[in-house]
């Protein structure tokens, strides 16, 4: 079963790199200012953000 798993697993992940590479995924960014670190520090404790957290200056 575990080998299924990952084969499964690798499939999804061909699929992924293919979108990706075709243009079609968009990663999920989420920017806060600088000078709301704190911010953006509580939204990652409190899972309120999808994706990545960047800080802009």
């Amino acid at each position: 079963m575990l080998q299924r798993v990952g084969g499964d697993i690798r499939v999804l992940e061909e699929r992924a790199l293919a979108q990706a590479a075709a243009g079609r995924l968009r990663p999920a960014v989420q920017r806060f200012p600088l000078s709301d670190a704190a911010g953006a520090h509580r939204a990652l404790e409190t899972r309120a953000t999808m994706g990545k957290v960047v800080l802009v200056p």
